[in-house]
């Protein structure tokens, strides 16, 4: 579906990219991610029964996530999306995720904006299907360091709701910090800029009454690069 949202946006801005006002940027990031989450240890003589919640954890894949973002004045609006990805975990069993992200903000000081945005994510697994979904406010900043390095950092927070239809049926709280450092070059024209980043980025969701009057947590954290272009 994020694919869709990268094509419209994309459209919309390629008429006006060319003002001076109007900043238009595309990257990848490559997420190397160590996703652990939360599953149950069964009654042996009744396997409908579920006993506890247990962790597993999975394999560590690296995922390529595509952002598309536009600045416009003070504004600025992106997309972005952890494309589908299978996962292979350490008590043998298999599932996939993928995410979709969508945010507008405003920057209320050099470096220093605040977002609002709607995040989708989908894990399946086991014949089963989690899709959470919710509003979610962020916090985007960028301090000089000095010549072309700068450091960032993101928070976020969300309120996600599983529609009624899927199968794992659970409210989560949704937390997101990212912290790394950036390098800029300038471009001869276009691009205008090119920055590469490095970082860590974690990302929790916690599930509400997973089990009786316990939470579900479900992690997803490691290194980060990217590249992004700005026309």
């Amino acid at each position: 579906m994020y694919r869709k949202w990268f094509v419209a946006l994309a459209m919309c801005l390629a008429g006006s990219a060319q003002a001076r006002e109007v900043s238009v940027s595309v990257g990848v990031r490559a997420w190397l991610t160590d996703w652990s989450t939360f599953s149950y240890f069964v009654d042996p003589n009744d396997p409908n029964t579920n006993l506890a919640i247990t962790e597993v954890s999975a394999n560590e894949e690296l995922v390529l996530m595509p952002t598309l973002s536009v600045r416009y004045g003070d504004f600025l609006g992106s997309v972005s999306g952890f494309p589908s990805t299978d996962f292979s975990f350490d008590d043998g069993g298999k599932g996939s995720r993928n995410e979709f992200d969508v945010n507008v903000g405003y920057y209320v000081m050099k470096g220093l904006a605040f977002t609002l945005g709607y995040k989708q994510v989908t894990q399946k697994g086991d014949g089963r299907r989690y899709r959470p979904a919710g509003p979610v406010l962020g916090m985007n900043a960028n301090a000089p360091l000095g010549g072309a390095w700068s450091l960032y950092g993101s928070l976020g927070i969300g309120w996600l709701k599983t529609p009624g239809s899927d199968e794992v049926d659970f409210d989560a709280d949704y937390r997101l910090g990212e912290l790394g450092v950036a390098y800029t070059l300038n471009g001869s024209k276009l691009p205008k800029h090119w920055s590469f980043t490095a970082g860590y980025r974690i990302q929790v969701l916690t599930s509400k009454d997973a089990f009786n009057t316990q939470d579900g947590r479900d992690t997803t954290q490691g290194f980060t690069l990217g590249v992004l272009a700005t026309f």
